[in-house]
């Protein structure tokens, strides 16, 4: 009875649930509850892109005309070596998926297997679609021939005897898609996909006798006709054809017959850094 009359004297205390720590603990839960329930936000224009097996950032890059930095970034990679197949790529900017063509390495088989076969077709394009033979001399005999690389790169392969046949161009690694340049000024006499180890290829013709070949290419820009401005974009490397990679395959002909163009072609970083480096062993 003395219990119950003291209670009644002091009850306790209420909890005012809208004042105090109840109530700030509650809306801090609350808070987090919510933010773990609502949506992400909408992502930023762009594609996914699904990672091939042999494909590198670089080539998807490349591909896409986006800096690496941005692609890495936009989908929180730390390195382009982080990579993997199967793995669905935010690439932010584009505005559709492209393909990027793989370059994945052969055994050392199967590449002598295909550049033995590779030679053997490539002789087959070249009699078909240049000009007839001159029994004069051509315009630019004994003159000095502007010519410029058409793409920057390492010549994995170069002009002369390969194995049991003879390699009538050089081949210049780079990476798929990057830029192939016209040589020299010219008209465009082919520019298609071809049934030869070329794949797709562009001839252009400079003057009378005088062609240069672009084969291999993944894409191909100039159009059967057109004249082209030395330096101008023609088409991007590929690996398009008998092809063991990305390179490009790069022919010197004149009336129809193979020259090698290196003697011609400008020194590259590489040959002027040697060619320094045996003048001051010499001395």
């Amino acid at each position: 009875m003395i219990l119950n009359d003291i209670r009644k004297k002091n009850p306790p205390p209420k909890l005012d649930f809208f004042r105090g720590d109840v109530f700030l603990f509650s809306v801090v839960f609350l808070f987090f509850v919510l933010q773990g329930l609502s949506p992400a936000a909408p992502p930023k224009k762009g594609v996914y892109h699904l990672v091939a097996r042999g494909v590198t950032l670089y080539q998807i890059s490349l591909a896409y005309k986006i800096p690496i930095a941005k692609i890495l970034e936009a989908n929180g990679l730390s390195s382009p070596s982080a990579l993997k197949m199967g793995q669905k790529l935010f690439i932010p900017g584009a505005t559709a998926v492209l393909r990027v063509e793989p370059s994945v390495p052969l055994s050392p088989k199967e590449r002598r297997d295909l550049e033995t076969s590779l030679e053997s077709e490539e002789r087959t394009l070249a009699p078909n679609i240049l000009i007839p033979s001159e029994k004069e001399k051509p315009p630019w005999y004994g003159k000095e021939l502007d010519l410029i690389w058409p793409i920057q790169g390492k010549i994995n392969s170069p002009y002369g005897p390969r194995g049991k046949s003879f390699h009538d161009g050089i081949d210049i690694a780079s990476p798929s898609y990057q830029e192939v340049k016209a040589a020299m000024d010219g008209e465009v006499i082919l520019a298609r996909s071809s049934a030869t180890g070329y794949g797709n290829v562009v001839v252009l013709r400079h003057t009378p006798g005088l062609t240069t070949i672009y084969g291999h290419m993944s894409v191909i820009i100039a159009k059967e006709g057109d004249s082209v401005r030395q330096g101008q974009a023609i088409g991007g490397v590929g690996s398009t054809g008998r092809s063991s990679g990305p390179h490009l395959h790069f022919e010197l002909r004149n009336n129809g017959k193979p020259l090698d163009p290196m003697p011609i072609l400008p020194l590259t970083i590489e040959q002027l850094l040697e060619r320094a480096s045996e003048k001051s062993s010499r001395k």
